[in-house]
């Protein structure tokens, strides 16, 4: 009797397993169903994502100075062609990363920026991050730094005075179309449109970008400081291709030291009016009074 009510027992229990598991199949079934739709939600992700045209605009750029810069690293280093020397042949295969780095990347930035107030302001700082920061400013370092034929690495020191210098006219990063006055806040005389965020080629004062409100007053202070901080990493690494180019024993030959050296000191001669205008506008704007007096000699030197 008790072996019985025990298979009988075992026969409920194996019957309440089977309906347990019946319950759970369409479970499993659900959640296979949300797995197999998993890669299919991120895959239209990733179509949204590329169909953004800032993001395909991006990828156009940056290949377009990934390309220019192989042609100059495949260049031998000799002039083709006996109407150009080989360093205005180099400048000119260079010429499209300046280019894209200096004036079409801020262009694209203001073209497809998304809809608010911030919308310039973060896609002119995607553009810069990823064309500038990420891409020319390193490949241009490491291209001073490794290449072993000395007009090459000549045109790479070249090209950030050349970059630098673009960089300064209207529409671009370092945009002074307007510049501020010597005896305050440099960011109290920044219009807002000014550099990449606008046509950057005001004549004057315009009270249509003055800063009347406490949140254009911090959005204005904000771009100054994004400015400052951009022409600080131009110049760092203008300045340490320079200084890297005059280190003794950078080539076997005396013949390709001896070249290199110069343009690296030349290079690195010119950096230095940049630099010390850029020390001085930081220490204008750090309410240090010491400081300003101190080197108020400085500034009025380098103020020219």
């Amino acid at each position: 009797m008790m072996q019985r009510n025990s298979s009988g027992r075992r026969r409920d229990a194996q019957k309440q397993i089977e309906d347990s598991y019946q319950q759970q199949e369409p479970i499993q079934d659900e959640l296979s169903d949300d797995d197999n739709a998993a890669p299919d939600m991120q895959s239209e992700a990733d179509v949204t994502e590329k169909e953004d045209p800032l993001v395909l605009a991006l990828e156009d750029l940056m290949g377009r100075v990934v390309t220019a810069i192989d042609d100059v690293k495949r260049h031998p280093g000799v002039r083709s062609s006996e109407r150009m020397a080989v360093h205005d042949e180099l400048a000119t295969m260079l010429r499209p990363v300046l280019e894209v780095a200096a004036h079409t990347g801020p262009s694209i930035a203001r073209t497809y920026c998304s809809a608010g107030p911030d919308g310039t302001e973060a896609s002119c700082d995607e553009v810069y991050d990823r064309v500038v920061s990420d891409l020319v400013l390193p490949e241009m370092l490491e291209f001073a730094q490794s290449d072993t034929i000395p007009a090459k690495r000549a045109a790479s020191l070249e090209f950030f005075h050349n970059f630098w210098a673009e960089c300064h006219k209207a529409g671009s990063w370092l945009d002074t179309s307007v510049k501020g006055s010597m005896g305050g806040h440099y960011y109290q005389h920044f219009p807002l449109n000014l550099g990449p965020y606008g046509s950057g080629s005001l004549g004057g004062h315009s009270s249509a970008t003055a800063a009347t409100t406490p949140a254009l007053r911090s959005q204005q202070k904000r771009r100054v400081q994004k400015r400052t901080a951009h022409e600080g990493e131009i110049l760092r690494y203008w300045i340490e291709a320079s200084t890297y180019c005059t280190v003794p024993g950078v080539f076997t030959s005396n013949v390709s030291e001896d070249a290199v050296s110069s343009r690296g000191v030349i290079a690195a001669s010119a950096s230095l009016r940049p630099t010390l205008r850029h020390i001085c506008r930081k220490i204008q704007d750090a309410d240090d009074r010491g400081a300003a007096k101190l080197y108020r000699p400085c500034m009025k030197m380098v103020a020219g």
